[in-house]
């Protein structure tokens, strides 16, 4: 299984990025295996808007964009735009962690069938 996982990062290493304010995700595709690589930059700053990209058409922008995704992982997510993207098929995780930190432990609660990740 591949799961397409998008990344909210300024930098390519930290994840560090808030959803609405986001200008630009990474595309990762996670091998069940525990094998990832980074696939796509996508540039979204034209759905950011004065507001840090709260407004509506702005955040519904950013899920179609981000339609094939499975995951998306940033800093902050607020609840409109998380539901949104529930939604949309979507599941948005708020982490602040070096992005291949949390992919290989994003990886490790997919492949070990919980329901949370705490357990």
């Amino acid at each position: 299984m591949t799961w397409r996982v998008a990344v909210g990062s300024g930098d390519d290493y930290m994840i560090d990025q808030h959803f609405g304010r986001c200008d630009r995700f990474l595309i990762y595709e996670l091998e069940a295996d525990g094998m990832f690589c980074c696939t796509e930059d996508r540039n979204c700053e034209w759905h950011s808007t004065a507001q840090g990209g709260h407004e509506e058409s702005s955040l519904q922008a950013k899920a179609q964009l981000l339609s094939d995704c499975s995951i998306v992982l940033v800093c902050q997510i607020g609840p409109g735009a998380k539901a949104l993207l529930h939604e949309n098929g979507i599941v948005a995780m708020a982490v602040r962690a070096p992005v291949e930190q949390a992919l290989r432990r994003l990886n490790q609660f997919l492949r070990s069938g919980r329901e949370s990740i705490l357990q």
